[in-house]
């Protein structure tokens, strides 16, 4: 699961995708740091109810401050008073929920420290991410001027009525999220022909263990998961808690036997397939690759669908979710395997190892 934005810090922040972003948005020192002589406090309240406005309207985001647009650290970051009275924390924490029409319920303020060492915000500063939900009481009109937002190609815009309508009227739909994504073992499977010289082509059989959970407060009564990668995928075994279904073609699609109630989850097990190959190079060392790709660089993927909600996607590098180096277990194993039919047949290089 991603890492949760209290978590996030100073590298974390800097990070973030290039260019303008539907999810969050980066805001200058001079649009919060009230210590700074120009900066007028109106102004900063007027553009942070637009933003709260706009990501609370359109599935939540992130307002982050004290970056300038190209994604760097601005000014060295935000001062951590308001004038000598108050946290800067503290005060945004204070006035988020006087900046909407309705109130804004469930939003955070983090602060982000500097880094030990090396690091791009002033010592005596921070950055702040003001983390909006996604709102079940939109939509939500600023009341610095009296405008409903929106967030569109990365901006956040004025609302026209028709929008707001719709917003207004909107079903209320659940939320499954998946959450600790991990590999809990990886086994070789079936090989794709016999073996030819040092290199072998086999099914690898990864056993994932995840949890589904409900996170809004409307039941999902039916819920589907499609995973997907990098690298086509396959299953055959359902499960009790899902059936399998028939899907995309390299991809694996599971429907929940059960509704999910508001704040439920389950956890669920699944074993995907994907055809691996394992070589022993001239050098001694071996490789490992999906499909040509190496482990390190495969993605794997999940929608989600519930009910008639819009689908939800989140992304894992797979080489993240086997903190236990089952995948790499496994290729050992098949290096092993190679070896000893290497050693049968008297293969000048029957002594090497996996790398």
């Amino acid at each position: 699961m991603p890492k949760p934005t209290g978590e996030w810090t100073e590298d974390d922040v800097l990070s973030l995708p290039q260019g303008e972003n539907d999810t969050f948005e980066r805001k200058g020192t001079r649009l919060l740091d009230l210590t700074i002589a120009q900066v007028k406090e109106g102004d900063v309240l007027d553009e942070l109810a637009k933003q709260l406005s706009a990501f609370a309207n359109m599935g939540g985001g992130r307002i982050i401050y004290g970056l300038t647009n190209a994604g760097g650290v601005d000014n060295g970051g935000v001062s951590r008073s308001v004038r000598g009275k108050q946290s800067t924390k503290e005060w945004l924490e204070d006035v988020v929920p006087t900046l909407t029409d309705l109130e804004i319920l469930g939003f955070n303020v983090y602060e982000v420290l500097p880094r030990a060492t090396g690091s791009s915000v002033a010592p005596d500063k921070s950055l702040y991410i003001v983390d909006v939900p996604d709102s079940e009481r939109a939509p939500h009109q600023s009341k610095r001027d009296l405008k409903y937002y929106i967030r569109l190609s990365g901006k956040s815009r004025p609302a026209a009525h028709r929008i707001i309508e719709d917003i207004r009227n909107r079903a209320r739909h659940s939320k499954p999220e998946v959450y600790d994504l991990q590999i809990a073992s990886a086994t070789p499977g079936s090989r794709n022909q016999a073996l030819q010289g040092l290199v072998s082509e086999f099914q690898l059989n990864i056993n994932l263990r995840f949890g589904v959970r409900n996170s809004s407060r409307v039941r999902a009564a039916n819920a589907c998961l499609q995973l997907s990668a990098t690298v086509p995928l396959s299953t055959s075994m359902g499960t009790d808690e899902y059936f399998l279904r028939p899907g995309t073609p390299g991809t694996v699609l599971l429907e929940l036997r059960n509704p999910l109630y508001p704040g439920m989850g389950v956890i669920l097990g699944c074993v995907i397939s994907v055809w691996a190959k394992v070589q022993i190079l001239t050098d001694g060392e071996s490789s490992l690759t999906f499909a040509g790709i190496s482990p390190d660089d495969v993605l794997l993927s999940i929608d989600i669908f519930a009910d008639s909600a819009q689908a939800q996607k989140q992304e894992f590098k797979l080489s993240n979710v086997d903190p236990q180096q089952y995948i790499r277990q496994a290729a050992k194993k098949e290096v092993d395997y190679i070896r000893s039919v290497a050693r049968r047949i008297g293969s000048p290089r029957s002594h090497t190892g996996w790398s």
